[in-house]
């Protein structure tokens, strides 16, 4: 009888802390053919995976920071409010009231093996269109930006990601790199660094910083 009372004891803890954190993963084009028009048009697209069923339920929120000269000057929520909000319509001279909350577009389904994010951009000469396709939910934006930045997952390990729930993790940036002299630029040393040094380590000026909340 103790021994199965340990066995429910573990296998409750390990279902806790099995909902404490998720795994996502990073994904990238793998047809030749697109990723060769992509390069041609300036195209760059991550996809974000949760195959985790545990998450069911949930909502996963993406949020926006863009920094400049080392201040934070912009958070984008792309409208995630997780408010009801009614809409008041008639219909063969009956008036019906839809309840509406933008946070279920963006929510696990219970029907669902898999949630997808997907982001894309495009580099025009100053900015950059960009899409975000979250789960149901797509919303275009409109960065400042030139032709040395890069869309870069951050610190991720063999394209996977642990993530807490209820916490907003930093997963995607979108940066020029650093330059160490006038003919050598770097991205990756600012993988494994601080955004927050960024500005005074390694000067540079402007970036994004996308976080992903799950909760």
């Amino acid at each position: 009888m103790k021994y199965l009372i340990a066995i429910l004891l573990i296998a409750l803890t390990s279902v806790a802390l099995s909902n404490d954190s998720t795994e996502i993963k990073f994904e990238y084009v793998k047809d030749k053919k697109l990723k060769l028009a992509n390069d041609l048009n300036g195209i760059k697209m991550i996809s974000i995976v949760c195959d985790d069923t545990l998450m069911r339920g949930k909502t996963f929120k993406l949020i926006m920071e863009e920094y400049e000269k080392g201040e934070l000057v912009n958070t984008e929520d792309f409208g995630l409010t997780c408010e009801d909000k009614e809409h008041e319509f008639e219909m063969n001279g009956e008036k019906y009231v839809h309840v509406y909350n933008t946070c279920d577009a963006v929510r696990f389904n219970k029907e669902d093996e898999r949630y997808e994010i997907h982001i894309a951009m495009k580099q025009q000469d100053s900015t950059t269109d960009a899409i975000f396709k979250i789960n149901k939910l797509e919303r275009k934006k409109k960065l400042k930006s030139n032709k040395m930045y890069s869309l870069r997952v951050m610190n991720k390990t063999n394209d996977k990601y642990m993530v807490p729930v209820g916490e907003a993790t930093p997963i995607i940036a979108y940066n020029p790199p650093y330059e160490i002299d006038d003919s050598t630029s770097w991205y990756c040393i600012l993988d494994t660094e601080n955004p927050g040094k960024w500005h005074s380590d390694y000067d540079i000026e402007h970036f994004y910083i996308v976080y992903l909340l799950v909760e």
